[in-house]
């Protein structure tokens, strides 16, 4: 190996540095290359913050910083930040030559070979129907090529040399191997950020300038775009356990597409909520510590706020992610050291809104816009009003507004008031000294008990009747598994022949600490 070339744990940290600043500048011209698996313009954009959280877990390294210290850092900076596909091969990729070069603090031509190698055979086993002309294809070119040189005794410079040569070889040859590609007469954009990133690597290693931008020969406006199917869904999902080996097979034949699971971060696009619904509640089978979704039709750049609502149950995960907030439950992990990251790795206000109490204590000296809410009612009323363009300090003032005006009841049922009873609540003890009959249900408002029947039906009458005696335009009603659909039917008619002109919306939690919560806005 030549002495005067060298990869180190110093220099691996300034190549993080620069890769941040270089698809911070290229993403607009990479997210135009477009057109696969979705045509949503954002591969580049996801690429960026992908890499920019993995470079954050970098400069949160303290002490002397070592070659594994470094990749270990941003492999796990790249996990928790991923976005979208590409990002998500990207972080395991990162994550393959983490695991490679454990124990390397100065990289040869062998251990360069065995990174990427293992990048390679990582990214292709995450993703569950592998295609040509993509990533996988572009990172297999450039393993086979470091592997050849390095057991021709080539040196590190050698070998970088020619997997950067390699790699733009490859990026070329992916039009053809792909139809879409090739008739939309570009090159893959993930691809083309992997081709960029290991440009970088030379140019750092090297201390050169290349004067042939690989991205100056790529990029041009794709002439055939094939739209993103009529209702395309991308689900993001960190679970808060491993799944089994056969995810990928199962989420498969529910009707998934584009599935890359690293770990406990599983991608998944599918045409319709309906599918969506199935999807999340298989995921939610490990339970989902975090998720996110974007309509892929919609193409939207990013606002001005990033949002995050905490709610558990995995209808009202979904529910939230598909209204622009980052969906988390609570219970997963220490919520304040996971928010404080999330709000961390953001370049923009975030404002946050709980859907409890306890939630809302415990982000106490969190620097982020929290917005006072106290249940799953202010939280949805606050959810509603939500507008990412609006200036923070505007749309805050306004979410705060929604969730203080938001009158809130829930019914609670005999099992929960036994497990969980709301806090302050003394347990009733009838005269020969049972406890609640097993259809016992009691009304709460606002956290104090009002009413009580062992008729469900007549509760959700009461409690309707009871909030929007004061007024209201909208009732919507949460409800979990144990809400009969008939008693819902008959809040609906009640609420039409008796409050006409009351708005009536349900959601389904799917949760099973949930019964019945209605509020009124």
């Amino acid at each position: 190996m030549s002495n005067a070339i060298s990869l180190n744990g110093r220099l691996a940290a300034r190549w993080a540095r620069r890769a941040v600043d270089r698809l911070r500048k290229e993403r607009t011209e990479i997210d135009e290359l477009n057109v696969f698996p979705v045509p949503d313009g954002d591969t580049g954009t996801n690429m960026y913050h992908t890499l920019r959280a993995a470079y954050l877990a970098v400069e949160e390294l303290t002490g002397p910083v070592t070659l594994p210290h470094v990749v270990a850092a941003l492999a796990a900076g790249a996990g928790r930040g991923a976005r979208g596909n590409s990002g998500l091969i990207l972080a395991v990729a990162l994550q393959g030559v983490a695991d490679a070069l454990a124990g390397v603090t100065v990289a040869t031509a062998d251990a360069m070979a065995t990174a990427l190698e293992a990048a390679s055979d990582r990214a292709r086993s995450a993703v569950a129907r592998p295609v040509d002309g993509t990533m996988l294809t572009v990172l297999d070119a450039m393993a086979v090529e470091a592997r050849e040189r390095a057991d021709d005794g080539a040196d590190l410079l050698e070998v970088i040399e020619a997997v950067r040569e390699r790699s733009r070889s490859a990026l070329r040859e992916t039009t053809g191997q792909l139809t879409v590609l090739r008739e939309a007469e570009v090159v893959d954009a993930g691809s083309t950020g992997i081709v960029e990133l290991f440009d970088l690597l030379y140019a750092t290693v090297t201390g050169r300038t290349p004067q042939d931008s690989m991205l100056a020969e790529v990029a041009r406006a794709p002439k055939v775009i094939h739209e993103a199917t009529a209702d395309e869904l991308e689900i993001v999902a960190i679970l808060a356990t491993v799944p089994a080996d056969a995810l990928a097979d199962e989420l498969d034949r529910l009707g998934g597409t584009s599935i890359v699971i690293n770990a406990a971060k599983v991608h998944v696009h599918v045409a319709d909520e309906t599918t969506a619904a199935t999807v999340i509640d298989r995921l939610g089978e490990y339970g989902i510590a975090r998720l996110d979704m974007e309509d892929l039709r919609m193409h939207e750049e990013e606002g001005e706020t990033k949002l995050i609502a905490l709610v558990k149950g995995t209808g009202l995960l979904m529910h939230t992610a598909l209204n622009g907030a980052t969906a988390l439950t609570p219970e997963v992990g220490d919520l304040f050291v996971t928010m404080s990251e999330l709000v961390a790795a953001e370049d923009r206000e975030v404002i946050v809104i709980p859907s409890s109490t306890s939630a809302l204590k415990s982000l106490a000296g969190l620097h982020a816009h929290v917005v006072r809410s106290r249940n799953v009612g202010t939280l949805l009323s606050a959810l509603a009003v939500y507008d990412p363009f609006a200036p923070a300090a505007e749309i805050f003032a306004d979410m705060t507004e929604a969730a203080a005006g938001t009158r809130v009841g829930t019914i609670y049922s005999a099992d929960q008031l036994a497990s969980d009873p709301p806090t302050g609540m003394l347990p009733i003890i009838g005269e020969d000294g049972a406890g609640h009959p097993a259809q016992f249900y009691r009304v709460f408002i606002e956290g104090r008990a009002k009413t009580q029947s062992t008729e469900l039906r007549t509760l959700v009458e009461k409690l309707a009747d009871r909030l929007l005696g004061a007024g209201g335009e909208l009732l919507t009603v949460v409800h979990g598994p144990d809400c009969a659909p008939e008693v819902l039917d008959h809040l609906r008619d009640w609420i039409q022949k008796s409050h006409g002109t009351v708005h009536f919306q349900d959601l389904e939690a799917r949760d099973p600490g949930v019964l019945v919560i209605m509020g009124v806005e």
